[in-house]
């Protein structure tokens, strides 16, 4: 077994503690138990700049501890996996691996503050899914930037936040989410933010529309329809799966746009994506007498 360890004593329980792991796997799954024991704990430094090869890492449902630095310097990770039963989350378990992009937690016991500690652990944009007994639901939490700044007449210093991503964390409290502050917020992220982030930001709240009202869900379809050539370019990116599937159930794709999203389908090469694409110009635009369309007349 790769992984390096040792038996601890945590909350009176007797357990294992990750220390460290050997090995060049690009997807981790942690064992629940080893040698009999539950895995209660994941140890500083535990997957540090060794691990050059790892992506993605699943945590137990039992693991109750996250020390600080569990995740030191780790290059080349983008995803973590891991339940809400963590009682102890330790600051910098995440900073310092800056590649971390997408959080997938499992909401067993509403505790919503361990969320809290992983989006202030973290100032870069990430993408967190929860997945809670009768739903899932994805937000985007855009980065931003943090300076401070002295002011010498008043010998203080003042914190200047720069970009959405601080106030959009806010919306996280220790009771759970506040969705429709969430969604009220998009006017920001549209005026301070790159344009990708926001396309993503409707993207996910139009996926998962949970706590999503019928204004707020205009204003995200809207916003996709004026930037449809961005939002086609992204949605054939291997990192965003659905998208396209989303954009025709919601039929926000014009006719014209169409011959967009068939080009640049020929150009990757997807061919259920082609066909997908022309059943729902069949299906929702009513072609010329005569026209037939083919995948033949694609390179793909």
């Amino acid at each position: 077994m790769p992984f390096l360890y040792e038996k601890i004593t945590l909350y009176g329980r007797e357990g294992i503690e990750i220390t460290g792991f050997e090995g060049n796997a690009k997807k981790l799954t942690v064992p629940e138990y080893i040698d009999g024991l539950p895995v209660l704990s994941i140890g500083k430094n535990a997957f540090n700049d060794s691990c050059r090869e790892l992506r993605s890492v699943a945590l137990p449902r039992g693991i109750k501890q996250i020390r600080a630095f569990s995740f030191y310097f780790c290059s080349s990770l983008r995803s973590v996996s891991l339940y809400d039963g963590v009682e102890d989350y330790y600051d910098g378990a995440i900073r310092t691996s800056a590649g971390i992009s997408d959080i997938e937690i499992y909401m067993t016991e509403n505790r919503y503050e361990l969320v809290r500690r992983l989006l202030e652990d973290s100032d870069r944009k990430l993408r967190v899914l929860f997945h809670f007994p009768d739903s899932s639901l994805q937000l985007i939490f855009p980065d931003y930037n943090s300076n401070m700044i002295e002011d010498t007449r008043a010998q203080t210093f003042h914190i200047r936040i720069e970009g959405s991503g601080f106030s959009y964390r806010e919306c996280v409290r220790k009771d759970g989410i506040r969705t429709a502050e969430y969604d009220s917020m998009f006017r920001r992220a549209l005026s301070g933010d790159f344009p990708e982030i926001s396309a993503e930001i409707a993207m996910s709240r139009l996926m998962y529309p949970a706590g999503l009202g019928e204004k707020a869900a205009a204003v995200y379809r809207d916003h996709i329809k004026s930037k449809i050539d961005d939002v086609l370019r992204m949605a054939f990116l291997p990192e965003n799966p659905g998208w396209l599937e989303l954009l025709i159930r919601e039929e926000l794709i014009s006719e014209e746009k169409t011959d967009l999203a068939l080009r640049l389908a020929g150009e990757r090469k997807l061919p259920e994506a082609a066909g997908q694409l022309m059943e729902y110009r069949r299906r929702t635009f009513s072609p010329a007498a005569g026209t037939v369309f083919s995948l033949d007349d694609f390179d793909i």
